[in-house]
């Protein structure tokens, strides 16, 4: 399979020859919006209400639409590469490893992904295909991300944070665009999006896109056949049939085709090789959501939506189908003059079917059915002339298959002047085990026989087995902070964190081995049971700062210090960086004429097998009009053939890390 195509030139002369007059962009440039207004944007993923980032009691940050532009950024991964706290690391061209404040892996399990409220959390291992949900980056209002526990608003799984991907009203986006993108990491890419108005009460927008990457090497130089193609197609339709009631609608399909190697362990000699593969994947959603003002006082919104995937993949061979049906209903009143109350209820069923039949990876039975139920509530209260707001809130969540979860919290903040803000929190969140951590069996390591590790004459074969009765996962977070404009053209945000993680499904307890042959060659199986004994400790400190140095120039740093303390075997601790800095510069030339740079220092970690490294992204862009933007971006200028991830623990299917090399980036925009 090849991702080495490249979009036709006579395509893109004749979509040149289509533009027509300017088409005027409501968005003011980066550099010029204030601070102030900056700090005023709005947040609904802390509480579930409208608020002031200014007001917010967590480490909340906003990646708008115009930094994810000017980064340079083609994926959600390399776009949160610029939250601090928030560790990204390329595992492969199709792959990334993404987390908050620690335990970094293929599938972080300790962090909630939603995009418009719409859950893309994987079951199965506990964590998101990133490669499934791309996003087109005009369609994105903003990225929201809460580090820290989420669990008494969203529920299980928002443990050590809350990434909400927000689109932008169909409203926003009317007329026709058209983007084309060549280059070298990203072999081509094709954007296409028409949104108009259905009466005086409706818009739509209806988009598709394709977007092709091309292999990239393994440290020995060979190929690693992780080249990926990614189709998709999406229409939203905004609805405003009174002034009480705005309706929403969603759906959309995307379909992807990838190639990956691993190391297969294999009962006869070597007993590993590396193995290529092909993934195939494909999922459609339908999302409706309703939202209804029943006076000044009350509010009331319920959403539903249906999603549906599909994996094949070769190495492992397995096989999935999965269904997912959500229900989500909110009541927000106010009490009085100073206390308002959200409340709500939720039903969720996932049906799945995993076929497997491969050595290295079962799962038994292979059908399962779960349902979740739950029921939250969240008040908050004004004190000395609103200056002070305290906010309490739990959810009772009910798993059919790890029981009930109580996941409260309690949140205060002061606003010292309108400026200045001080913040405290204290909460508790649960992540229910993964369908592999359940039911599964992974076998990824065949110790030869003859060996002074296994005498024996047969191989042996440890066996990480799941277990029904395994626990959730908790934490219990402590949390402070500050949110401040320190003058006209300074902004300053300070978090830290202690957390204390109990039941972690780190370690396993030893088996009586014993002969297996339903695998034709007879082998000497350990099974090592996956339990909750292991514990973790881990304590940070992050910090995001804005300098409107220039009329015309802004720079936005950012850095995160995380220490892990985890008790549990070996290889736990070291999978994210000690240290992480970011320093984001957008600099407009003149009115047609943009530069912009990112740097990025990460720390090297120690069990993934991956050097710490600095590097650079540029982007060059050029508009001579509103209509037309072409642009020219270069990432990983400093280094190049170097890996962000390498090893981990057993316990999943990883594909085999390749290096992250130097890549160029033509991009062309036209709006019609």
């Amino acid at each position: 399979m090849s991702c080495t195509r490249r979009l036709p030139a006579t395509a893109l002369v004749a979509c040149m020859t289509l533009v027509t007059a300017a088409h005027a962009d409501d968005a003011n440039p980066l550099t010029r919006m204030s601070l102030e207004y900056l700090m005023n944007i709005e947040v609904t993923t802390v509480s579930k209400q409208p608020e002031r980032v200014q007001n917010a009691a967590a480490a909340v940050y906003v990646l708008t639409r115009e930094e994810i532009r000017r980064s340079g950024a083609s994926t959600i991964p390399d776009a949160l590469r610029l939250v601090p706290g928030v560790n990204v690391a390329q595992i492969n061209a199709n792959s990334w490893a993404v987390s908050i404040r620690g335990f970094n892996s293929r599938f972080a399990n300790k962090l909630l992904v939603m995009i418009d409220g719409r859950s893309i959390y994987s079951p199965l291992f506990s964590g998101v295909f990133w490669d499934r949900h791309s996003v087109p980056i005009e369609e994105i209002d903003r990225i929201e991300v809460v580090r820290g526990p989420g669990g008494t608003l969203w529920g299980a799984n928002a443990v050590n944070g809350v990434i909400n991907i927000i689109t932008r009203h169909s409203s926003e986006t009317q007329g026709q665009q058209a983007e084309f993108s060549v280059g070298t990491e990203k072999a081509g890419g094709l954007s296409l999006r028409q949104g108009a108005s259905i009466g005086d009460e409706a818009t739509y927008r209806l988009s598709a896109q394709f977007d092709g990457y091309n292999e990239t090497k393994l440290p020995d130089g060979s190929g690693a056949n992780d080249q990926w193609e990614n189709g998709q197609a999406n229409l939203r339709v905004d609805w405003t049939p009174t002034v009480d009631d705005e309706i929403l609608i969603e759906s959309g399909y995307n379909k992807v085709m990838a190639g990956d190697r691993h190391t297969q362990p294999s009962l006869s000699f070597p007993y590993s090789t590396l193995r290529n593969g092909d993934i195939d994947r494909y999922g459609a959603f339908v999302m409706g959501r309703w939202n209804h003002q029943v006076n000044e006082a009350s509010e009331v919104s319920l959403q539903g939506f249906v999603d549906h995937r599909y994996m094949d993949i070769d190495t492992p061979i397995a096989e999935e189908y999965r269904t997912t049906a959500d229900l989500q209903a909110q009541h927000g009143i106010k009490l009085g003059a100073k206390t308002n109350l959200t409340w709500g209820a939720g039903y969720r069923a996932i049906f799945s079917d995993i076929q497997t039949s491969d050595f290295s990876f079962n799962v038994a039975p292979e059908d399962e059915n779960t349902s979740i139920y739950n029921v939250f509530a969240q008040a908050s209260r004004g004190f000395f002339d609103d200056r002070v707001e305290l906010t309490v809130g739990s959810k009772i969540e009910h798993h059919s298959v790890s029981g009930t979860e109580i996941q409260p919290s309690a949140r205060a903040i002061w606003n010292v002047t309108p400026r200045h803000a001080v913040w405290t929190a204290v909460s508790t969140a649960a992540r229910t085990p993964s369908t592999g951590e359940k039911i599964g069996t992974v076998r990824n390591t065949v110790v030869p026989p003859g060996t002074p590790t296994n005498p024996s004459p047969l191989p042996l074969v440890p066996s990480i087995e799941g277990d029904k009765s395994l626990d959730a996962e908790r934490v219990t977070a402590y949390e402070a902070g500050y949110h401040g404009q320190i003058s006209e053209t300074v902004s300053l945000d300070v978090a830290g964190f202690i957390n204390s993680y109990t039941d972690l499904l780190l370690d396993s307890d030893i088996g009586v081995s014993s002969i297996n042959t339903n695998y034709g060659t007879p082998f000497i199986e350990l099974p090592l049971s996956i339990n909750n004994k292991a514990e973790a400790t881990t304590y940070g400190l992050e910090f995001s700062g804005l300098w409107q140095a220039r009329d015309n120039w802004r720079l936005r740093a950012g850095y995160a210090w995380l220490h892990e303390d985890i008790k549990a075997p070996a290889g736990a601790e070291g999978n994210a960086p000690e240290h992480q800095l970011t320093l984001q510069s957008f600099y407009d030339i003149d009115e047609n004429w943009r530069f912009d740079t990112v740097f990025r220092f990460v720390d090297n970690l120690e069990n993934a097998g991956a050097d710490a490294y600095l590097n650079m992204d540029a982007r060059l862009s050029w508009s001579p009009n509103d209509s037309i933007e072409v642009a020219l971006t270069g990432r990983n200028l400093l280094d190049s053939g170097y890996l962000e991830y390498g090893n981990e623990r057993a316990d999943t299917p990883l594909p085999t890390a390749s290096e992250v090399d130097r890549s160029v980036l033509l991009t062309m925009t036209m709006k019609f």
